[in-house]
């Protein structure tokens, strides 16, 4: 199905989503979308002010700040914030399909000003993603490094379990700058090197436009470009956010429908980021670079480790190369350089470039990435020509797993590694399956890309599949004997010598050299290259079937 929303968005908007440059700033009208039983529904920030309104006597407020300041001065801050618990129905409501589609969305920091706890329960809601999110509160939260999983939730302006810190009343906001300088200064910090991305948010508040002032007048014209994500917007809406220095994405739809818009909107960009990611990585070795380079829709050999650091040395020594013999290209999250500025985004892009995931959840951060994995293992989407992705847990003892994973194979590994633990055969011959599995269609696969006129993406399918069969056929020897996988040269030259190939290496020296060129300097393949290399590449591969 064609995007519907995507035409919307700036290209420069898009690329910073790709690039992990989005600071997200969501604020009440987000909360619209929410569920609850009806006929309740949460209420505007106006329809709050109301309902402040209508308790007070013989007083007309003329804002809903004046009427929220009003309600603190006659009851006291616990009766207010009592009615905030009762208007808001926190006691009952749920995050609806934006917040949904929202949180899918790979953020490290996501800012909001609500008091509500709807994005918390949507990040932890289903455990089978495990996602952690981190609310900050507090200024002596910021100095706290809660590791580079899951994502930081600056609530602005507190929430009701934290009735001290609540920014709720004119004393409060006309307080911010004082009594907050370092959740100020930390903002001030995201503006400067993020894009800005309203979401539901008015920018009505007085201490966020003085922050968001400052910075404009620091940086006059080099200030970044800040946006807000409306729905069915009207002329004097688009005008007010344009005279405060936001462009407006104004998104088709009606109002009724604005959470359903809005959660439309979030898979499109979602899958646009995760289509355009692949070149934001950058693999230090070739042949993940390869696979990275390949449409999002190819078959891909790429299989993902996540691992503590501790045990990663451990892997590369004796799991790597039963992974590269079964055919697989290993790759961890450190073996991949970032253009972009998001941990969040690039363990996304690779779980979703991945053919397999080997997660050994013997840490926290293990155990959350193993949630994305299972999470993702579990999406269906339009991409007929890939395989849901196959997630391998190893544990050491099975309470390590964060939800249950039938239907998944879970080995288990002893607390002390060594090299001749059951545990790595185990591991290698589920491997081998696994490739056994997929063999049928990744042969098929340089022809498929070739008919898609993908012709670069189908040399280099052609080309690992021919170092995959030369490896397997040849790389039968004990484990030892593959730790250090061959050149595609020396495949050739052995197999030549076992007379199990009778083609001359100099063309397949000149296919090596096209699928360089295409992987490193991004030169062109062109149709007769891609056609030449493709059926020769079967020829071989075929030849092998028969004799086999």
């Amino acid at each position: 199905m064609a995007p519907k929303y995507l035409v919307h968005f700036p290209k420069p908007l898009l690329e910073d989503l790709v690039n992990g440059r989005w600071l997200p700033v969501v604020g009440a009208g987000m909360s619209l979308n929410a569920k609850l039983p009806p006929p309740a529904k949460m209420p505007l920030w106006s329809e709050l002010g109301k309902s402040f309104a209508e308790e007070l006597a013989d007083y007309s407020p003329t804002s809903v700040l004046d009427g929220i300041s009003a309600y603190e001065h006659e009851f006291g801050r616990a009766r207010l914030i009592e009615r905030l618990v009762s208007l808001l129905h926190l006691d009952r409501v749920q995050p609806g399909p934006a917040h949904k589609e929202f949180c899918s969305l790979p953020f490290d920091i996501v800012c909001t000003t609500n008091f509500d706890f709807l994005l918390e329960k949507q990040y932890d809601m289903e455990r089978q993603d495990n996602r952690t999110v981190y609310p900050v509160v507090d200024e002596d939260q910021l100095s706290v490094n809660v590791g580079a999983a899951g994502t930081l939730l600056l609530k602005l302006h507190g929430d009701v379990r934290h009735p001290k810190r609540l920014v709720v009343t004119e004393a409060d906001y006309d307080g911010f700058l004082t009594n907050y300088p370092l959740i100020a200064t930390f903002l001030s910090s995201l503006l400067i090197t993020k894009t800005a991305v309203f979401v539901g948010y008015s920018l009505e508040d007085p201490d966020f436009r003085q922050i968001w002032q400052v910075v404009a007048s620091r940086l006059g014209k080099t200030r970044r470009m800040a946006y807000a994500i409306l729905v069915n917007a009207k002329p004097g809406d688009i005008a007010r956010f344009e005279r405060r220095g936001v462009k407006v994405v104004n998104l088709p739809g009606t109002r009724d429908r604005y959470g359903a818009v809005l959660a439309e909107a979030f898979v499109e960009l979602r899958e646009y980021r995760r289509e355009n990611a692949g070149p934001t990585l950058k693999a230090t070795e070739e042949r993940p670079l390869e696979q990275l380079l390949l449409p999002r829709d190819a078959m891909s050999r790429l299989c993902l480790f996540a691992t503590p650091l501790d045990v990663l040395p451990f892997y590369r020594e004796n799991v790597f190369p039963l992974a590269e013999a079964a055919g697989f290209v290993p790759v961890t999250a450190a073996d991949v350089v970032n253009l972009g500025d998001s941990v969040s985004a690039k363990i996304d892009t690779l779980i979703d470039r991945a053919a397999v995931m080997v997660v050994d959840a013997t840490s926290a951060n293990t155990q959350f990435e193993l949630g994305l994995a299972l999470s993702r293992a579990q999406e269906t989407g339009e991409r007929p020509n890939r395989r849901p992705l196959k997630v391998i847990p190893i544990v050491t003892e099975f309470s390590q797993l964060p939800i249950p994973t039938f239907g998944y194979h879970v080995i288990e590994r002893p607390a002390v590694l060594a090299e001749d633990s059951p545990f790595v055969q185990a591991l290698g011959i589920y491997l081998q399956r696994l490739a056994d599995e997929m063999g049928l269609v990744q042969r098929l696969e340089p022809g498929r890309l070739f008919e898609a006129k993908e012709y670069r993406a189908a040399v280099i399918s052609a080309m690992t599949l021919l170092e995959t069969t030369l490896r397997r056929r040849l790389d039968k020897a004990p484990r030892d004997a593959v730790r250090r996988p061959m050149s595609v040269r020396q495949l050739v030259d052995l197999a030549r010598e076992r007379e199990l190939v009778h083609e001359n290496f100099g063309r397949i020296s000149e296919w090596t050299k096209i699928r360089n060129d295409a992987v490193h300097s991004g030169k062109p393949v062109t149709r007769s290259e891609a056609k030449s290399i493709v059926d020769g590449v079967a020829q071989i591969v075929d030849r092998f079937i028969v004799s086999g």
